[in-house]
């Protein structure tokens, strides 16, 4: 304990070194002209430099894309999630004897911005911030989302870590993922993408990003909002995720208490399967038999899982009686490396979510030519990126034509 203390201190005073050697004016300077302040989503109010030319990111890809939908992408310097500058391929075997692969999955910002795969890392899953590559990065102001991989708990480690930044003088906007909070929902992430627009300078280009974002989920639930309790299909939001099995269980569900919850409770309109909270619960397969639900909706679970592997994979052939997988309602949302919490491209969770629980109501819905004009609409970009963004998050999908 002695010489883990000892240890702290000296990383710290190391840090304090650098960052006072490196700095930029901006951390002396007290010219009001200089500074902007922003009120962060603990309630601080958090002073940045009017020009901010510097920054890092500690998040699993929401900063990251709502930058790049500003067009200050180019600014970060550093990042803190080892999911961002990755490129990602899984192998499914089948009852078959065969197998086969998915490659070249990304983060979309990671598509859009290639230089992210040069960029240093301040922090990663499991190992806590590096706090004396952070100062020698030596940012203008560091944004860190609390619920991304790195620092997913509302615990004390949370808080020791933003306490250490802090205590090094760089300027710090804290943002809480909305499973942080106590009642999960979609205005905790439009609160964020305004925060970053403000502390940024281009709070009116960050509004009108969060409004179109809430507009595609209006769009949804004005539709199902009518559904009486008595024809609302069971969903089941399932991880196929190796980590479960080697637990001794089947897979991982969402619990009542999270925003994936949340998304298909009052957006679409349905009823989540799983009546308990908890957003890792591990399900055993005669667990998962008794829940039986009517749709079963594939969320990212230490990796991608399509529905095939449901159908198809030899370990989960004890599940073939589920009625989902004989009626063939089984969904994937698409991939997203790192989901602790949900990014801009949560309104796609959503209208996969609605096609498969009330698939005529939004048969007029073609998810294809819908995705693209999402992307498009978020990004900016051409059609042609649009379609490259749709295959990095394994959703080429869309494109092809049901069974008969």
């Amino acid at each position: 304990m002695i010489m883990m203390r000892l240890r702290f201190f000296f990383e710290w005073f190391v840090c304090l070194g650098i960052l006072l050697t490196a700095a930029p004016d901006i951390y002396a300077s007290e010219n009001s002209d200089s500074f902007r302040s922003v009120t962060d989503q603990r309630g601080v109010s958090v002073k940045v430099p009017m020009k901010i030319e510097r920054v890092v990111t500690i998040c699993d890809g929401l900063v990251e894309s709502v930058m790049t939908a500003l067009g200050v992408q180019n600014s970060i310097v550093g990042l803190g999630s080892a999911c961002i500058p990755k490129h990602w391929e899984y192998t499914y075997p089948t009852v078959a004897g065969e197998s086969y692969d998915y490659t070249d999955g990304m983060n979309t910002v990671t598509f859009l911005n290639p230089f992210f795969m040069d960029l240093p890392l301040v922090a990663q899953s499991g190992t806590g911030i590096n706090y004396e590559t952070l100062a020698s990065l030596n940012p203008d102001v560091v944004f860190l989302r609390a619920g991304s991989c790195t620092l997913s708990a509302n615990d004390e480690s949370t808080h020791k870590t933003i306490r250490m930044i802090e205590s090094l003088g760089i300027p710090l906007v804290v943002l809480f993922g909305p499973n942080m909070t106590k009642n999960p929902k979609m205005d905790s992430i439009s609160e964020e993408i305004r925060i970053i627009g403000r502390a940024l300078g281009n709070e009116q280009k960050a509004t009108a990003l969060a409004e179109y974002l809430e507009k595609q989920v209006r769009f949804v639930m004005d539709r199902t909002r009518e559904i009486p309790e008595d024809q609302k299909p069971s969903v089941l939001l399932f991880g196929l995720s190796p980590k479960s099995r080697e637990a001794g269980g089947t897979g991982h569900v969402r619990g009542l208490n999270t925003i994936d919850s949340w998304l298909v409770e009052t957006v679409v309109n349905a009823r989540n399967a799983f009546r308990t909270k908890g957003s890792w619960n591990i399900l055993g397969t005669e667990q998962v038999l008794a829940i039986d639900p009517d749709v079963i909706v594939l969320i990212t679970a230490w990796g991608y899982h399509p529905p095939r592997e449901l159908y198809e994979a030899p370990y989960y052939q004890n599940l073939k009686d589920l009625r989902a997988v004989k009626n063939r309602r089984v969904t994937a949302l698409p991939w997203t490396p790192c989901n602790c919490d949900k990014r801009v491209e949560y309104p796609i969770d959503v209208m996969i979510i609605a096609k498969a629980a009330y698939p005529e109501k939004f048969a007029d819905v073609d998810l294809n030519v819908w995705l693209l004009d999402f992307y498009q609409n978020v990004y900016g970009v051409d059609p042609n990126t649009a379609a490259q963004l749709r295959a990095v998050q394994w959703m080429n999908w869309v494109t092809e034509k049901p069974p008969h």
